[in-house]
Formats: C-alpha cells, structure tokens, sequence
C-alpha cells in the first residue's frame, strides 16, 4: 500500500532540482479535513525527544523516514506504517524550527520546549521547508495568541456584565485582538490565509454568541425580578429595571453591530426589548401622579402619605441611576428629586404638629392615646429628619432634635398618668 509514499524520493521530493507539486493523494489516510501536503523531507530515521529523553525512530526494512509539511502540521511518517502519524505539531504549537548545516550532513531540529525531533534529510529541499514551517508556524501562533488573549479578556468582560461593572473599555480591548488576529490572518505570507481566516471567525462567533448569551441572561433575570416585584418595593423593581433596560439598550441594535449572531439569540433579544417597553413610562405616571394627589391633598395625612409615595420612587430610582439609563423617561416634571424631599419634609413636618395637637386635646380624657400620638407624631419627625439630613440643604437639625425632645417628655408625662411612676408596659 505505502509504494505511493516510497516513491517520494522521485515523484514528491524530485531529483533536488525545487519543489515540486505534491499529490494530496499520496497521504490520503494522514491528511485531516482540507490538509494540504506543502513539502517532505526523507531520511533513514528521526531523533524524538520528549522531556529531555530522545529515542532513535526508524522504520523497518529499507523504508524510509519521511518528516511530511502540510499548512497545518508537520509530520513524521515511516514507510512500514503508512496510515499514521508516528510523530505530529501543530503549527501554532512549533516554537522551534532550527538547520544545522554541518560538514558531513545538514540536520533541522522541530517541536517546542516538551517535544522536538532532530531530522537528518537525505532528500528533499531543506532550506525552502524550513523557511516554511518557520514562518507559517509564527504566523499560526501570533493568529492563535491574539485569539488567546482576547477570549481572556471576554471572561473578565463576562464577569463585568454579570457585576454590573463598565464594560465598554473592556468590550473594545476584546474586540481589538480579534481584529489584530483577522489582520494578520489576511497579510499571511505562506500560511494558508483562507484557513486561519476561518478560525478568526470561529473566534469571532463565539466571542458574539458569548457576550450577547451573557447580557441576555443578566437582562432576562432583572426582567423577571422587576415584573414580580412587590408593590412598594421601589428599590427592587428601579435596580432591576434599568438593570433589564441597559442590557435590552446593549443589544438592542446587535443585528447590525455583529455578524453571527444565532437567530434563536436574536429571537430572545427582541423578547427582552418588547418586556422591557412600558413598564419605565407606567413607573413615571405612578410617581408622577403621587405628586399631582399630594398637592390636591386637602389634609396633613392624605398630603403626606402621596409625598412619600413620590419620595420613596424618586429615591428608589436615583439610587438605580434611572436618569443615567439609555431611552428612559424622566421622572421630573417641574420637580427634581431635592424638590420633593423638600416636599416630603414639610408633609411630614406638618402631619406631626397634626399629631402633636390632637394628643394633646385627648391627653386629659385618654393618655392612653395622647401617647400613641405623639408617638406617631416623633415617628414622622424622625422621617422628615432623615430625609432632610440626606437631601435638603436646610440646616434643622436643632430644630428636630428640639421638637424630638419636647414630643418625648409628652410621651413620659402620659406614662405617668397612665399607670403609675416607672411603668411604661
């Protein structure tokens, strides 16, 4: 069977006059998909050293040893063993490719730091072959290594996502090695530029898939937790809002930005844009329409039970950075959020003299319930003094601590005309 390969010396390797053409059909059984034979040496054996032992390789009888270059591998193939490979790398794992030219005979030495073999050609065009594993394998490792390196830089671009971290520096870092691997792909100047082409693009679809699959699935999962969010829980549905409309905001044009993006990917981008449309605008008319029910309120209590309301949304939403999210509309008409806690503050504020002023029409009649005013009373004091302190420039501090002290010796006088000095239940 191997008569095709023992004729190297003649109809493969030539007489030494320049390469020659070589037939893909001579190594049928060793060439992988599209492998294309490019040069072949023969010699009588081949030194293998792994790990710093070497061992002496030959074939039987008077076979011949042949070191077989192909645009992705080189080689070693015995003549008594013509259907495998006894010895084979990778181009892009080729660190070494060094000739000796000695006075007797010429040896090249090929592998890298684990593995090499020491080839001592007694036909073939040494020189020309080992210009060609030298520079295709470099040209192999600097395509393979930007790929390398970029798909390090699409985990931590994963993990950002999945934090919530800036992205973009990352995002362009990535997608600037994966363009310097597609450049030196197309200026190759013997590797095979269709073929490491393909791998880029190999490189490129997985790098899409992966970053569209990871903002989908953070998008999908804060969609999920904003639409089952409780009613009041502001801060959960605001954080998980503009978490979902950021990543519906990142891959909303990604039909156009990328270019292999599987369609079921796509189908679950345009799912997520669609969940994400029009819970944004019925939040703002919920807050919106808190402030327009607070300013008709023709009572303390009703007044500031809405400026709360409009509080606690418009709190919940800056702390979410609702007005830095991409496309989301304004919460504010004429107000921003220094103006509603202002609002607040005073609702409060005035709700608790309310209080103040029924515990003490009732305090003679039912200190029981004198008591319990003034504690809701203290209670909103301390409201409007927290959101004061957070968002007002008013410096009343004094003046809440005062009020605070006055509405606590009221609470200790109804303890002692409730029960006796000392009880306080």
């Amino acid at each position: 069977m191997f008569d095709r390969v023992n004729d190297l010396s003649d109809s493969l390797i030539g007489g030494g006059d320049g390469d020659v053409d070589l037939d893909p059909t001579a190594f049928a059984e060793l060439l992988e998909n599209g492998e294309q034979p490019q040069h072949v040496l023969a010699s009588d054996s081949v030194e293998h050293e792994t790990d710093g032992r070497t061992t002496t390789v030959e074939p039987e009888g008077d076979h011949a040893a042949y070191l077989l270059v192909t645009d992705e591998r080189v080689v070693i193939l015995l003549g008594d063993q013509p259907d495998e490979a006894e010895i084979a790398f990778e181009m892009d794992t080729i660190t070494t490719c060094d000739v000796d030219s000695g006075l007797l005979n010429e040896t090249v030495v090929v592998g890298h730091d684990a593995e090499s073999v020491t080839f001592s050609p007694t036909a073939g065009d040494l020189e020309t072959t080992a210009t060609y594993v030298e520079t295709v394998a470099e040209t192999y490792r600097t395509v393979e290594g930007a790929i390398e390196t970029a798909m390090e830089r699409l985990e931590a671009l994963e993990e950002r996502i999945r934090e919530d971290e800036p992205t973009e520096n990352r995002l362009v870092r990535t997608r600037s090695k994966l363009s310097e691997a597609r450049h030196e792909a197309a200026n190759a100047e013997l590797a095979p530029r269709e073929k490491l082409g393909e791998r880029v693009t190999e490189a490129e679809a997985e790098f899409e898939r992966r970053y569209v699959t990871t903002w989908l699935d953070r998008g999908e999962e804060a969609l999920e937790t904003a639409e089952s969010a409780s009613e009041g829980d502001y801060e959960t549905f605001c954080e998980a809002y503009t978490t979902a409309a950021t990543a519906a905001d990142t891959l909303g044009n990604v039909d156009e930005r990328f270019d292999h993006v599987p369609e079921s990917l796509l189908d679950r981008v345009d799912a997520l844009v669609e969940g994400v449309s029009g819970l944004d605008t019925r939040y703002v008319e919920a807050t919106r329409n808190a402030i327009d029910a607070a300013e008709d309120a023709d009572d303390p209590e009703t007044a500031v039970s809405h400026w709360l309301e409009a509080y606690r949304r418009y709190a919940a939403a800056h702390e979410a950075d609702w007005e830095r999210t991409a496309d989301l509309p304004e919460l504010s008409t004429e107000y921003e959020l220094e103006d509603v806690a202002e609002h607040t503050v005073e609702a409060l504020v005035e709700h608790a003299e309310q209080l103040e002023d029924e515990g003490e029409n009732r305090e003679d009649e039912d200190a029981e319930a004198a008591r319990s005013l003034y504690e809701d009373a203290a209670e909103r004091l301390k409201s409007a003094q927290g959101i004061a302190e957070e968002w007002t420039s008013v410096d009343s501090a004094d003046a809440f601590e005062t009020q605070l002290a006055t509405l606590e010796e009221k609470v200790d006088r109804t303890k002692w005309e409730w029960g006796s000095p000392g009880d306080t239940e």
